[in-house]
């Protein structure tokens, strides 16, 4: 009944003013006129206010100016293609689709939104769902709902409009027609009769003044008399006429407005206290400063105006997130659940929302009250965890002021937003949060940087400084400054990054680059180092994210910033003892003093990788000793004895990213050239002193190239074979064995060597049997200068006749392929000097003896084919030939020849 009363005082006011045949409709219907594709894709932008600019294409850019004005329904836009600028025009604000032309033949859509920041993107919608709101219930079971189809990004991609429904006898909702539904709800001509009483009962709703109804119907009937007598009046007359009508009316409608005001009423639940009693009209419901979440809310619209409509809300809810709209009355959040309310949208449905705007505001944890919010806006924080305490909310006429202040109605979280310059590329797109700025796998440098804060719920700022190639670290900048250099060609290193003020009471700052060589290295917080220093490389990308104070860290936070290590060493000195210690390619030692290094202790600082330093040394009489690492004394201390030579490596991750370089100055040589990474240094058999050391990193892959012969001296080594042994006794005649005489020829050989200061190897020393592969395999393991293998002739039975000398060389035979030698056995510089070597010590033994030259032969023998080195295999006489047999037997002969083999080998290392 009190609808009918209202409906029935609308119409008796609008009558005095309007002809009599207006219709007044609830609801107007707002078809999808486009008639778009629901699918089709748009631009969303993110709009703050400031100028943008966005390419559609190859020629053509939409710049953005700024808002048309303070409301924010609107956005300044032009367009500029090959042709130049275009004129301006307007772009709208809202949540529906809009259609731009940029050409003759191409139209794009678009949706603007206000936000903090800017951003655009292209949207390709895929899930779609049915937003449904109640315009208007009637007591006699029709209603009308707009219907609206949004994608998930909340964009209206399709309007459906009104639809209208009536209630079958069976309670079910059918779908009507508008006509229908007109004439279902048709208001009744309060003139009638039969209506009369009804119209003019409710004296508290009608003020006294109001014109009765026989005023109303004089007035319009004299209104119509004057109409047909003045009907050939002058223009001037209707016009003077006029604005007293419309004055008339709005003073009716005011009239009526001063007594039907409608009301907003709301209840919250408040933390272990329940459902406190509903307050209205900008009351506050809830608890300040008490510590004491909302958890729920019903907010209900006391509809006593003419205009028809209530009220929908929705609330943002801890852990859940933002609910499903509640309307009139309905229960929207989690009350009794111990989750904390977050955030509210409220807004006016139907006609009363074209005549009132719905404000409200929150009281928040930490924050207190917030600015006011209005008309489904957002109201309170999101991503903060800061609960809701109080909210008060309030009904105003469309257009008139707030209730107070607008600011800070709504704190989400803050974002970090930066951009880099990059080598050839120039300044990079903003990106935010934890989004890479920069570039990976493109051995681009990263020059410039800038970083600023968004949406900042706390006061404070963000500082950055940079370490720059040839300037170092830089002084602090921030809030969108510049850091590093553009176009100087200069690249960034490291970076440090904090927060100031409140802001770094509340949050973590953590931040990650990626360096050439290494990679992305781990994240660094709150003004730590990032990057490199002192080792010349790049950064290529950075990654920066906020993070709640103390919250767990977005990964790994080892090694974020890698400065050059230090390598430490000291040196033990003949009569001086332990030197102080020196770093990084200094020299520990003596030079012109002709003093022996006896001991070293070499470490490693400042190290930002797993890993050691591992070292041996070459000590006179003992030789090589076992590696020593990190700081122990590899060498003597007190026996007299020199150092030689030292090997020097790294392990672990630093021998990933680091190279360790050494040099030592040697007896008779001075400084050697430099080794690396565990190659030998200094000399070995020549009994050589070292006198000093120089040691250093460097950057793996980035030092200078090295020569192995440059940084080690060696005596010349020989790897002599006497065939034959042990279960292979060789050929045998007249009592002896070939393995005997080859055994004591190859020992003369070898004390010959050793007394010239050649390095001397066996392959057995007593009778026992060795394999041919085992023989060639022992000596590609010791890798000495040549190989000789010594043996004794013979030919078959019943053939005594044959003497003399023969050498041979390895020739290649395809009936015969290598077994460990694949990689070397016929290498034409190995083929040649063996086969001078076979010829060198053919023509001395010749020379030495007198006997048989038989010459040189190439022939595919095993321990030939099978040693990596120039190799040889002697036959040096006929044992089953009496005559030569005897000769071979004895001591003066056996001398003979070993000393011939000897000063052709040495005639051969005067040429190799």
């Amino acid at each position: 009944m009190r609808k009918k009363v209202l409906l029935l005082v609308a119409v008796m006011v609008f009558s005095l003013v309007f002809p009599s045949n207006l219709s007044i409709s609830h609801a107007m219907e707002n078809g999808d006129t486009d008639m778009l594709d629901i699918s089709s894709s748009y631009y969303f932008i993110y709009y703050n206010g400031e100028k943008q600019a966005m390419n559609l294409n190859e020629e053509v850019v939409l710049h953005l100016n700024g808002w048309t004005d303070d409301t924010q329904t609107s956005v300044q836009g032009y367009l500029t293609d090959k042709l130049g600028d275009h004129e301006a025009f307007s772009m709208n604000v809202g949540e529906e689709r809009e259609q731009l032309s940029i050409s003759d033949e191409e139209n794009i859509l678009y949706r603007i939104a206000p936000s903090d920041s800017y951003k655009a993107e292209k949207v390709e919608p895929v899930t779609f769902t049915n937003q449904v709101t109640v315009v208007t219930e009637n007591d006699n079971g029709t209603s009308i709902e707009d219907i609206k189809t949004v994608d998930e990004y909340g964009t209206i991609v399709h309007n459906q409009g009104l639809t209208y429904y009536s209630t079958d006898e069976n309670q079910q909702k059918t779908v009507i027609t508008k006509e229908e539904y007109d004439a279902l709800n048709l208001v009744t001509d309060p003139t009638s009769s039969e209506n009369a009483e009804e119209a003019a009962t409710p004296s508290e709703v009608v003020p006294e003044e109001l014109p009765t109804d026989e005023k109303v119907q004089q007035e319009n009937e004299q209104d119509a008399s004057v109409e047909t007598e003045d009907k050939d009046t002058s223009e001037s007359t209707a016009k003077e006429e006029a604005p007293a009508v419309m004055q008339k009316a709005k003073a009716s409608r005011a009239m009526i407005a001063s007594v039907l005001n409608p009301s907003i009423n709301y209840a919250s639940y408040v933390q272990d206290t329940d459902w406190q009693d509903a307050v209205k009209d900008g009351e506050l419901s809830g608890t300040s400063w008490q510590a004491q979440r909302l958890e729920g809310l019903k907010v209900t619209l006391d509809n006593n105006s003419v205009y028809s409509g209530g009220v929908t809300y929705k609330t943002h809810v801890q852990g859940i997130g933002w609910t499903t709209y509640a309307k009139d009355g309905a229960i929207s959040g989690a009350p009794g659940k111990n989750k904390r309310l977050e955030a509210i949208q409220v807004q006016l449905t139907g006609e009363i929302a074209k005549h009132y705007d719905i404000y409200y505001r929150l009281h928040v944890q930490t924050f207190g009250w917030l600015g006011w919010a209005k008309n489904g806006a957002s109201a309170g924080t999101e991503g903060l965890s800061k609960r809701v305490e109080a909210i008060e909310i309030k009904l105003v006429e469309k257009g008139e002021k707030a209730p107070g202040s607008t600011d800070k109605s709504f704190i989400t979280k803050p974002s970090v937003t930066y951009t880099t310059h990059v080598q050839t590329i120039g300044w990079q797109p903003n990106v935010a949060d934890g989004e890479m700025s920069g570039t990976s796998g493109q051995a681009k440098r990263l020059e410039g940087i800038k970083i600023d804060l968004t949406n900042k719920p706390y006061g404070g700022s963000i500082e950055y400084s940079t370490h720059v190639q040839s300037i170092g670290w830089q002084n602090s900048v921030s809030n969108g400054e510049l850091s590093g250099t553009s176009g100087q060609s200069k690249r960034l290193e490291g970076i440090r990054i904090n927060l100031t003020g409140d802001m770094a009471k509340h949050y973590d700052v953590y931040y990650r680059v990626h360096a050439q060589s290494y990679g992305w290295l781990g994240w660094a917080k709150n003004g730590a180092s990032a990057g490199t220093e002192g080792l010349s490389k790049r950064l290529e990308a950075i990654e920066i994210v906020l993070v709640d104070k103390g919250a767990k860290a977005p990964g790994s936070t080892s090694t974020s910033f890698i400065k050059k290590p230090t390598v430490t060493y000291s040196t033990h000195v003949q009569s001086k003892g332990w030197l102080s210690n020196v770093t990084n390619g200094a020299t520990s030692g003596t030079t012109g003093q002709a003093k022996r290094l006896e001991a070293i202790k070499i470490d490693l600082t400042n190290t930002a990788f797993s890993g050691d330093i591992i070292y041996s040394t070459h000590i006179q009489g003992t030789g090589w000793v076992t590696n020593s690492s990190n700081g122990d004394i590899s060498g003597t201390v007190g026996k007299s004895k020199r150092m030689e030579a030292i090997k020097i490596s790294l392990t672990g991750d630093m021998a990933k990213y680091f190279d360790v370089y050494y040099r030592v100055h040697a007896q008779s040589y001075g400084w050697l050239g430099w080794a690396k990474n565990g190659m030998e240094a200094g000399s070995e058999g020549l009994s050589k002193r070292l006198e000093a050391i120089q040691i250093k990193l460097v950057p793996k892959g980035s030092g200078s190239s090295v020569s192995a012969t440059n940084a080690f001296k060696k005596a010349k080594s020989v790897f002599l074979d006497p065939g034959h042994g042990g279960s292979d006794p060789g050929a045998m005649a007249g009592g002896y064995t070939e393995a005997s005489l080859n055994l004591t020829v190859a020992k003369k050989v070898q004390k010959l060597l050793k007394d010239r200061g050649y390095i001397v190897y066996m392959s057995r020393t007593n009778d026992k049997y060795v394999s041919l592969i085992d023989r060639a395999q022992e000596a590609n393991e010791l890798n000495p200068d040549i190989f000789v293998s010594i043996h004794h002739n013979s030919t078959g039975a019943g053939s005594t006749t044959a003497s003399g000398i023969e050498s041979y060389y390895y020739k290649y035979n395809p009936a015969y392929p290598s077994v460990i030698n694949s990689k070397n056995h016929n290498d034409p510089n190995r083929v040649m000097k063996s086969t001078l070597l076979a010829d060198l010590l053919q023509k001395e033994m010749i020379n030495a003896t007198g006997a048989n030259n038989r010459g040189i032969d190439g022939e595919t023998l095993a321990v030939l084919r099978e040693t990596a080195m120039p190799a040889t295999l002697l036959e040096v006489g006929f044992i089953n030939n009496t005559a030569e047999r005897k000769k071979l037997v004895t001591s003066s002969y056996q001398n003979k020849t070993a000393k011939a083999i000897a000063d052709g080998i040495e005639t051969y290392f005067k040429r190799f």
